[in-house]
């Protein structure tokens, strides 16, 4: 599959509609923490924005589509999932948002909170609290739904919280929890919206990073929009030189078959080997 700058891939994208455009990218970016990817118009009449791996269109609003402020009502809700929610929930009243929903664990077992917006558009954010069966708060089930099981590797390393350091400054990681206790730290971050554990070297439980051991047998794929500009990024933040960002050819089989692509490497300072990529065609 042709993956699209322009387009996050695999998901859907809502188009929401404001008055101001300029004020409303400044407001979202204030209140609810996203991130503008590009605007495009003259006079401005679009913006792309993201709040992790939340992605939103934001549409100059017209005559055929008014705002719901300007209509009265609105006929939609839009839900962001938001792992510190305690932390955002703080940063929209701060924003004098208008909170239509305080922070609360719902039956079906969601930590969330309703929010409206400058044009009253109302907002869910919210983070899983609960591991909940839909029978469980009286919800009838007509098909069950089979969830993909995620993998998420856990890298040893020797110093936990220098991993924590390096992986932000060389890859813009997010810490999403951190537990530390007696020199032993585990640690979830996220990359691009990709998650991944680290936990200080344990021997006494028979694990050692590769650089303690001096070789490793698991290379950790990244793929990003600019494969180079990362690269850059993390060498800067004291990464080894691993290979250059070059187009590789593949011939492969399967539903989305990778033929194309550009892929480098870096190796880390505790001896994880990345390949950091992007799919061409």
């Amino acid at each position: 599959m042709i993956s699209n700058r322009s387009v996050p891939t695999d998901a859907v994208l809502p188009h929401v509609t404001y008055r101001d455009l300029e004020k409303t990218i400044a407001w979202l970016s204030n209140a609810f923490g996203f991130v503008e990817h590009y605007r495009y118009g003259n006079p401005l009449s679009g913006a792309q924005m993201r709040a992790g791996n939340a992605w939103i269109m934001v549409k100059q609003a017209g005559h055929e589509n008014p705002t719901p402020k300007e209509l009265g009502f609105g006929t939609q809700s839009l839900t962001v999932f938001i792992e510190d929610i305690e932390a955002h929930f703080e940063q929209a009243k701060s924003a004098r948002a208008a909170i239509v929903e305080d922070l609360h664990e719902t039956e079906y077992g969601e930590l969330q909170y309703g929010v409206e917006d400058l044009d009253g558009h109302h907002w869910l954010f919210s983070r899983h609290a609960r591991d909940v069966r839909p029978e469980q708060w009286g919800a009838s089930v007509s098909h069950t739904a089979v969830l993909t099981p995620q993998i998420s590797p856990m890298l040893a390393v020797s110093d936990g919280n220098k991993a924590i350091d390096f992986y932000k400054a060389a890859f813009g990681a997010t810490v999403l929890w951190h537990l530390s206790g007696d020199e032993h730290i585990v640690a979830g971050l996220s990359v691009y919206g990709a998650r991944f554990f680290l936990a200080t070297e344990a021997p006494a439980f028979g694990t050692r990073g590769p650089a303690a051991v001096g070789f490793t047998t698991v290379r950790i794929e990244l793929f990003v929009d600019d494969p180079e500009a990362v690269q850059r990024q993390a060498l800067a933040a004291g990464a080894v030189f691993g290979s250059l960002v070059i187009e590789h050819m593949h011939s492969t089989t399967g539903p989305r078959p990778i033929r194309r692509m550009l892929q480098g490497s870096v190796l880390d300072p505790f001896g994880h080997m990345w390949l950091i990529g992007k799919i061409l065609e």
